[in-house]
C-alpha cells in the first residue's frame, strides 16, 4: 500500500505525521484484509492508540464487542521501558471465542507479546490474532495483519501533545521554550500558543 501521511526530517530523526484521514484509509485497508481471511467474535483494543483503531475496525466490520486493554512498552523517544500492564479489565469468559488483538503498532513487539501471552490466552479463546496499522523493521513481533512497515517515529494524531512533552524535553534546552514551540507546533500543525502553554506545564 502506498505509504500515507508527511514524512519529516527533524532533529535528526525521521518522523511520519499522520492526519485522521490517513488513519481512517489505513483501517478500512486493514479491515480489508481482515475480511478476507477470518471472522471473529470480539475486539480487544490496546490503550491508547490500539483502542481508537480497535473501535473503527469494529465499526466497519460489524463486531460489536470491544474491550479495551492498557499495556505501555515504552513512555518516550529516547528510552524504553518495561512493559507494563496498568488497565487489565475483568473480561467475560472467552472460551471458543475467536479473538481479534488490536494496537496501533508493533515496534519493539513487547506490548502485543504481553497481551497475547499474559493477557489473552488464559482466556481460553479459540483464536487468538493480532493487527495493527505499522510495523517497524525490527519488530520481535509480527502480526497476524497489517498495513504498512516503516522505520519512521510514527506521530499519531491521538497523541499530538503527547509529543509535544516527550519532545519538547530536549529542544526547549536546545532552543529556548519559543523557538520549541515555533518547532513543534509547525512539525504537529497544532496552534503555537497550544503548545507553548503545553511545555510550560509540563516543564
Amino acid at each position: 500500500m502506498e505509504h500515507l501521511g508527511r514524512e519529516v526530517e527533524f532533529e535528526g530523526n525521521k518522523f511520519l505525521v499522520l492526519t485522521w484521514e490517513d488513519i481512517m484509509s489505513h483501517v478500512e485497508s486493514l479491515a480489508e484484509k481482515i475480511k478476507e481471511s477470518y471472522a471473529f467474535d470480539a475486539i480487544i483494543g490496546i490503550l491508547r492508540g490500539g483502542l481508537f483503531v480497535a473501535n473503527l475496525l469494529s465499526d466497519i466490520l460489524g463486531i460489536d464487542e470491544v474491550h479495551p486493554l492498557g499495556i505501555r512498552s515504552y513512555t518516550d523517544i529516547e528510552h524504553r521501558g518495561e512493559v507494563k500492564i496498568y488497565h487489565w479489565p475483568s473480561l467475560p469468559l472467552m472460551t471458543g471465542k475467536k479473538l481479534l488483538i488490536v494496537d496501533d503498532v508493533s515496534d519493539e513487539g513487547k506490548t502485543l507479546r504481553a497481551a497475547v501471552e499474559k493477557v489473552v490466552k488464559p482466556l481460553g479463546a479459540l483464536t487468538i490474532k493480532t493487527a495493527v496499522l505499522h510495523v517497524k523493521p525490527w519488530t520481535s513481533f509480527m502480526p497476524d495483519y497489517h498495513v504498512v512497515t516503516t522505520s519512521c517515529w510514527i506521530l499519531y494524531p491521538w497523541s499530538r501533545y503527547e509529543s509535544v512533552r516527550h519532545l519538547g524535553k530536549r529542544l526547549v534546552n536546545k532552543m529556548g521554550i519559543d523557538g520549541a514551540s515555533r518547532a513543534l507546533s509547525t512539525l504537529l500543525s497544532l496552534d503555537y500558543e497550544r503548545v507553548i502553554n503545553t511545555l510550560k506545564e509540563s516543564s
